[in-house]
This record gives structure tokens, C-alpha cells and sequence, in this order.
């Protein structure tokens, strides 16, 4: 029995350096776009079609090689690589979390959580998310350590409920006549933004009982996708 050995991965033209606490599709995007990629085709080389639409774990050793970055850079890195970290009720780690909640300028019941969570989709540096938090460098930092403990983290991607701008999107697309996959593939390509396609499909399949549709518009008249 013989088979075809895979290809080797290349590093990618432009290197783009990942950000601390970032989430691992955003610096797919990033990487795809400073690329001149679009972010789906990327995602379909690391994860696979299917596993591309719903967020499954990125093949850690592709993204490395592309992003010729280290698995060990990589993991250290982006917030979501990797199995989740258990809280680890230590001392020095406790402290931390009270200085950040007392020198915030946006004090939260869950500060640790929603830094970690704005990280994760955040389009700045780490200088400009302490500025933000009204925090120092050096704790911004010790936070976003995928290392750094939350005893109440808050759950990315399992949400029902959609943000006004992924509704609006969703909605503007639905209105083109576009089909479910490629209001997907527009949303993650062209509006940096992240959202799975089962949540998308079931957004247009609630438009379609607000009209009262018994086949859906989007099978009845596919319209190609008036890419930006």
C-alpha cells in the first residue's frame, strides 16, 4: 500500500508576531490578512472545512510552521492553545487580582476575567490595553499570561446569544440573499470578527420564520456574495 507523504508547511511571506491573551482564531486572521489570505482558507489548512466552521482546536504544529513560531511560543502566547488551566488559589496570584480590581478605572466583580476576555479579541498592544484597564504594563501582562489563574473565567464561544454587530451583519447578509456559508465565510474574511457557522445558519433560519418561509430564501435562489 502506498500513499502520498503530506507537504511540508512553509512559513508564510510576512511574519506576524502573536499577542499575549489573544485568542488563537484572531491571530489566524491577522496572520491571514498581513498574508493577503483570506482568514477561511487558512483556517481550512489548519483545522479542515468542517472543523474550521465550528472552532475546533487549530492544529498547533501547522500554525507553527506557518507562523514560524515555536509550539512552546505559540502555547505561552494565545489564551485558548491547549488544555484549560485549573485556579490555583496561591498567594502572590490573589494579591495580583486585588491590585488590579483596586488601580482599575473600570472596575468590574470580575476584572481578571473581563481582561482576559477583551485579550482575546483585542486590535492593540499590551501598552494600549493597560491604558484602557488604567492598569501598569507589567500586571497587564501577568494577567494575560495564559498561566495566570481566573477562578471565574468567562466562556467564549458557547454563547446563544448574539452581540448587536454580529445580529446587524447577520442580518444585512440575510438581506442580500446570500446562503448561510457565505455569510460565514464574509463575517470571518471581511469583518474581522468571529462567530461559528451553526450560529449563523441558525440566525437565518430564525429570519425565515419572521417571514413566514416555508423553503428557505437561501435555497431557493443562491445570489453570489457581493464581497467587499
Amino acid at each position: 500500500m502506498t500513499g502520498t507523504l503530506p507537504k511540508t508547511l512553509l512559513p508564510l511571506p510576512v511574519n506576524v508576531r502573536p499577542r499575549l491573551g489573544e485568542s488563537t482564531v484572531h491571530y489566524v486572521q491577522r496572520l491571514a490578512h498581513a498574508n493577503h489570505l483570506k482568514p477561511t482558507h487558512l483556517l481550512n489548512i489548519l483545522n479542515g472545512p468542517l472543523a474550521a466552521r465550528s472552532a475546533a482546536a487549530v492544529d498547533i504544529d501547522k500554525l507553527a510552521a506557518l507562523s514560524a513560531r515555536s509550539t512552546t511560543t505559540l502555547k505561552i502566547t494565545l489564551a485558548d492553545i491547549g488544555p484549560p488551566l485549573l485556579p490555583v488559589n496561591t498567594l502572590p496570584d490573589i494579591r495580583l487580582a486585588r491590585l488590579a480590581a483596586r488601580r482599575s478605572s473600570r472596575r468590574s466583580s470580575n476584572i481578571i476575567g473581563q481582561i482576559k476576555h477583551d485579550a482575546l479579541r483585542n486590535k492593540g498592544s499590551l501598552h494600549q490595553i493597560a491604558d484602557a484597564w488604567g492598569l501598569p504594563h507589567w500586571l497587564i501582562k501577568k494577567i494575560l499570561s495564559p498561566a495566570f489563574p481566573d477562578m471565574n473565567s468567562i466562556i467564549i464561544g458557547r454563547t446563544t446569544h448574539l452581540s448587536d454587530e454580529h445580529y446587524s451583519l447577520i442580518a444585512a447578509l440575510y438581506r442580500q440573499g446570500v446562503t448561510p456559508g457565505q455569510a460565514w465565510r464574509d463575517l470571518v474574511d471581511n469583518h474581522d470578527t468571529w462567530i461559528t457557522s451553526a450560529v449563523v445558519l441558525r440566525q437565518f433560519r430564525a429570519f425565515d420564520q419572521e417571514r413566514g418561509n416555508v423553503i428557505p430564501s437561501w435555497r431557493r435562489r443562491p445570489t453570489p456574495l457581493k464581497l467587499q
